[in-house]
């Protein structure tokens, strides 16, 4: 019987997590749509539109992931409360720890599979519907932007954007002997490996007469302008990792900070299913406490802002460890364990 109500409150806590967290993404996804009517175009219409951000959905659900879960499991805490399970639970010697547990195993395996499915699959679609909608857009973001060139033996290369292995807005120069052999410019040009290959519509401008065209050129391409800061949080784990390796050594200023936002990257992921853990084990106490005698939408009340408090705890503790260089790691946890300490306290006292 008490199995029963166990797996009740899992596939509570599971179903209202998962319609929340869709109702979320649909939010946030109309509101994005609205945003790109600004890029407009003849290519990129209303129905390019559409998709793009049908497409981007998906991956950017994790944003909602850990506020989806919880409110999930206090709203299926609150209602099993006010039908009575929870006080048959605790007649039958169940403690409130025992039941918030058991309560959070639907929100936690919905936490794991979308994680799990983003770094198969929505980081990658995301990146191609990205890449597909710089393709299509017509919007002019060039003068927003400030392009630094970057060499590599006798060639320099500029470009506005790097998704996955596209470049958009290419720029490049070609020199022998100190003088300029070509330029060629390319809305979008593909890299593999140190080769960049433009596109079959690229535009050059010749200097030399002996000049044979060749869309394949040898680059070698830094790490740090293959990625940037804001398309860190797109990139898979096994990548974040291993770009994290290659500054290990390293001992400059920039390369330093740079491998500190791949660990804020690495460990938010890794530790965000535990950071949902904390969030259900703390608040969930409450239901047998202060909170015991209030309704539903104040419970809700109280998890929006208990999860948006923590999440602006987090990024503000990793941002201090980052700024002095301290470990990220301990940045990313310093929250969890504050919330730990404090969920002790309350159980306690129930």
């Amino acid at each position: 019987m008490i199995k029963i109500f166990y797996l009740y409150l899992i596939k509570r806590s599971l179903y209202f997590s998962f319609f929340i967290l869709i109702f979320f993404g649909l939010l946030d996804s109309v509101f994005n749509f609205i945003s790109e009517l600004e890029n407009i175009s003849s290519q990129f219409n209303i129905s390019k539109i559409f998709m793009y951000v049908l497409l981007s959905m998906p991956h950017n659900l994790l944003d909602f992931l850990e506020g989806a879960c919880l409110l999930g499991v206090m709203i299926a805490l609150g209602l099993s409360h006010q039908e009575g399970n929870l006080n048959v639970l605790r007649t039958a010697g169940a403690s409130p720890f025992k039941i918030i547990l058991v309560s959070s195993i639907g929100a936690i395996f919905l936490a794991f599979s979308l994680i799990l499915f983003d770094e198969i699959v929505f980081k990658k679609t995301y990146l191609n519907a990205q890449s597909n909608k710089n393709l299509l857009s017509e919007r002019i973001t060039s003068n927003d932007k400030s392009f630094n060139w970057i060499k590599s033996e006798d060639s320099y290369l500029s470009f506005e954007d790097i998704i996955d292995n596209k470049m958009f807005k290419v720029r490049l120069i070609q020199t022998k002997d100190n003088q300029i052999v070509y330029s060629a410019t390319s809305n979008t040009a593909k890299t593999s490996g140190d080769k960049i290959f433009l596109n079959e519509d690229a535009k050059y401008k010749i200097f030399t007469d002996d000049f044979v065209q060749n869309n394949e050129v040898n680059f070698k391409i830094p790490i740090q302008s293959k990625i940037t800061l804001k398309n860190i949080n797109h990139l898979s784990l096994k990548n974040i990792n291993i770009y994290r390796q290659l500054f290990t050594e390293s001992t400059l200023k920039e390369d330093v900070l740079f491998k500190a936002h791949l660990d804020k990257a690495l460990f938010t992921s890794i530790f965000k299913p535990i950071s949902i853990m904390v969030l259900i084990l703390f608040f969930g106490s409450l239901i047998f406490t202060s909170l015991r005698d209030s309704n539903v939408g104040e419970r809700i009340v109280i998890s929006v802002l208990g999860a948006f408090i923590y999440k602006i705890f987090q990024d503000l503790s990793t941002g201090i460890f980052i700024s002095y260089g301290f470990p990220v790691l301990i940045g990313v946890l310093i929250p969890s364990i504050f919330i730990i300490f404090l969920s002790f306290k309350s159980y306690r006292n129930i």
